[in-house]
C-alpha cells in the first residue's frame, strides 16, 4: 500500500512537486545522469532540486529556495525550454499540482551555485561530465515557493 501524496499534516515535497509540475512540459530530474554521454542522451530535461529553505515563525508556511536547469542540445533551445518552466513555476500559486497547493512562487536570484566546463562543480561536490559545455547547454532559474501543512 502506498502512502497519500502530499502527506496530510506535512510540508510539501518540493522537489516533487517541480517534478509533478514540469514532467507534462519536459522530462524533468532531481539528479544528473551518472555521466557525461548519459547526460547527452537524457536532453533535453529539467534538472530540479532544493537549494534551502526555512518555515516561518509559526511554522505555518515553509519557504523553499529551489533551482531549474533547463540542459538542451544548445543555449537557445535551453532558454527557450527554461521560459516554459518559468511560465509554469510562476502560474503555479493557488494551483494544485497531484495534490500540492502552492501559496505563492516567486522569481530569484541564482547565486550559490558556479558551472566550470568542462566538468560541472557544484558546492555538494564534483562530477566529471566531459562532453558537457554549462556556457552553451544549460540555463538556470531560481523561485522561491511558499506552502502551507497539506
Amino acid at each position: 500500500m502506498t502512502s497519500p501524496y502530499p502527506i496530510p499534516g506535512k510540508f510539501p515535497d518540493f522537489e516533487q512537486f517541480m517534478v509533478d509540475l514540469l514532467t507534462p512540459i519536459e522530462t524533468t530530474l532531481t539528479a544528473l545522469p551518472a555521466s557525461g554521454t548519459d547526460l547527452q542522451t537524457a536532453m533535453p530535461f529539467f534538472w530540479v532540486r532544493v537549494v534551502s529553505g526555512s518555515t516561518d515563525i509559526n511554522e505555518i508556511t515553509y519557504t523553499a529556495k529551489v533551482r531549474i536547469v533547463a540542459a538542451a542540445a544548445n543555449r537557445a533551445a535551453a532558454q527557450l525550454l527554461i521560459g516554459t518552466a518559468r511560465e509554469a513555476m510562476l502560474s503555479s500559486p493557488g494551483t494544485r499540482v497531484n495534490g500540492v497547493l502552492v501559496d505563492w512562487a516567486e522569481e530569484s536570484a541564482v547565486s550559490e551555485v558556479k558551472y566550470f566546463p568542462p566538468t560541472l562543480q557544484r558546492s555538494q561536490g564534483v562530477a566529471d561530465l566531459p562532453d558537457l559545455d554549462p556556457v552553451h547547454q544549460l540555463v538556470e532559474v531560481g523561485f522561491t515557493v511558499h506552502a502551507r501543512r497539506q
